[in-house]
């Protein structure tokens, strides 16, 4: 059997079908609990079911406790009434809440026909979990309910939550969230793809230069053209583009300079080629 523990909660729809009777100081058909809770519980129906009662009579208070370790001790001025004819209906517990005619109690029936926003019930119960921890499978004890601000909430008291809306909803705000991160997963693998050509440039160009400063090669064979082939080459096409470059340089370096030999070496030729300097024909 699983250790009872106190948990706090919020219920998610409390507000769907609550109405409104100031004449008699009554807030009728609450929604106190259901299957799933804002915390990220889920109620098994057996406990909703065989809980029900144990709201019966519960105080309802303004806030919750000033000690979330002692959720029992609790000021007189902050009791708004109590859970009257609770009930199980439609996978949830209901109830009417009796507002006493205090200040609390006044505070309290005002914040509802105001349809103030952020402010929700919560209850504070005495609860089984399964081997999960994810499925309340018995309520024990039910020690208050609560009418508290949630931050995380803009919703008010007479908003519907009609499940079909509250699910379209939700499924439109996953879309949204998941079309959100698909975006910016894509923006960022579009930047890392760009880093790591510049990154595999960077890298590419460094391999040259070194290869380039231990093959000994003179600065005027390393020319752009050349240098930009070894850059998208591999190292092994590097190391036989700079094999056939020094290969290439060694040739030439064996070749003696050469002229064509004169057609006329006569007196004729000298004189006409004096003559061409001098502007005139012979």
């Amino acid at each position: 059997m699983s250790e009872a523990t106190t948990l706090v909660e919020q219920s998610a729809d409390w507000r769907s079908e609550a109405r409104v009777e100031r004449s008699a100081r009554l807030v009728r058909n609450v929604a106190l609990a259901g299957p799933a809770s804002r915390n990220g519980y889920r109620y098994a129906e057996s406990a909703l079911r065989d809980g029900a009662a144990l709201y019966d009579r519960k105080p309802v208070f303004l806030d919750h406790a000033a000690d979330s370790k002692r959720p029992q001790e609790r000021s007189t001025r902050d009791l708004v009434g109590s859970v009257v004819h609770p009930r199980f209906e439609d996978g949830r517990i209901r109830g009417d809440i009796q507002v006493l005619d205090t200040e609390a109690g006044q505070t309290f029936l005002s914040l509802v026909e105001s349809d103030a926003p952020g402010v929700g019930m919560s209850h504070v119960v005495l609860a089984e979990r399964g081997g999960d921890g994810t499925v309340v499978e018995r309520i024990h004890d039910v020690l208050s309910v609560d009418a508290v601000i949630g931050p995380a909430t803009t919703t008010t008291f007479r908003e519907s939550l009609d499940p079909a809306t509250t699910d379209a909803a939700a499924a439109n705000a996953s879309e949204a969230r998941l079309a959100a991160v698909l975006l910016e997963r894509d923006e960022l693998a579009a930047r890392v793809a760009v880093l790591e050509r510049r990154r595999d440039a960077e890298t590419s160009r460094t391999a040259v230069q070194r290869m380039l400063a231990e093959t000994g090669l003179p600065d005027y064979a390393a020319t752009p053209l050349f240098v930009q082939q070894l850059s998208v080459a591999d190292e092994t096409q590097r190391r036989v583009l700079v094999a056939e470059r020094r290969e290439l340089i060694a040739r030439a370096s064996l070749l003696r300079p050469q002229s064509a030999e004169r057609r006329d070496e006569g007196a004729s030729a000298a004189a006409t080629f004096v003559a061409a300097i001098r502007g005139r024909r012979r």
